[in-house]
């Protein structure tokens, strides 16, 4: 009887990895992206010759630079662009906004990726793509010199992108970063807790009075950076965000 058990139990495993593999190599033909370029890309890195000089000394710039997300920039060589194809990368940026919940207010910020010849049968006909939008619930506003809420968007993983920031409010820091891969996947962390993005991009964050957070990941539908705004108004008049943002313990 124990020997079935263990055939049994193999027999699971078995489909499960086939079932697993199968779903990678069909979100791997979507992106225009496989393993055998993800392999030439990281020799690539390793390779001085392929480096892009240029790039390198201009972002020399940005050593020291701080106050822009958990990680301070680090400067590497990274391999041309145009390695990977000619339109491999078209650009990204952010979006932010600040929005009113009653007496509330709600800070908001993006991270896009415009359409490219690697992620261009995935995004369709939209022009970009929202990987990651986060908002959070503050207590204080800079409206000068805006320090209070931060953030950059980097492309120097191409294909891959990564955004990070910072919000501050009266008695905490929030920290995130967030990256999505030629892949098409999608990750964030925020003050350590991992976000998963693929099962929503939108993470609502609410900061305690007691020091704690809560967060609330939305399964927002397809976003791009011309229609975020207008999302995210109608997101804040959901009764659940509401009462999300609303609560008596928050700040």
């Amino acid at each position: 009887m124990k020997n079935i058990v263990v055939i049994l139990c193999l027999i699971i495993v078995g489909c499960s990895n086939v079932d697993k593999n199968s779903k990678i190599e069909s979100n791997i033909d979507k992106t225009g992206w496989n393993n055998l370029k993800r392999e030439q890309h990281l020799s690539n890195r390793n390779d001085s010759t392929t480096w892009d000089n240029e790039m390198l000394d201009n972002d020399k710039q940005l050593i020291g630079v701080s106050e822009l997300g958990p990680f301070e920039l680090g400067v590497f060589p990274v391999p041309k662009y145009e390695l990977l194809g000619k339109g491999s990368f078209k650009g990204l940026g952010n979006k932010n906004e600040d929005f009113k919940l009653g007496d509330k207010t709600v800070v908001m910020n993006s991270f896009f990726v415009s359409k490219n010849e690697i992620n261009k049968e995935r995004l369709g006909d939209k022009d970009n793509e929202v990987f990651f939008q986060l908002l959070v619930l503050t207590d204080t506003l800079d409206t000068e010199n805006y320090n209070l809420n931060k953030s950059i968007a980097i492309s120097r993983n191409h294909p891959d992108y990564v955004g990070q920031g910072l919000v501050k409010t009266k008695s905490n820091i929030i920290d995130y970063v967030a990256f999505d891969t030629a892949e098409g996947e999608s990750y964030a962390i925020i003050n350590t807790r991992l976000f998963n993005l693929n099962f929503g991009k939108t993470i609502l964050i609410a900061p305690q009075k007691d020091g704690t957070f809560r967060s609330l990941q939305v399964k927002s539908p397809e976003l791009t950076s011309e229609i975020i705004e207008a999302y995210t108004k109608e997101l804040t008049n959901e009764n659940k965000v509401k009462i999300f943002f609303t609560d008596k313990n928050n700040i």
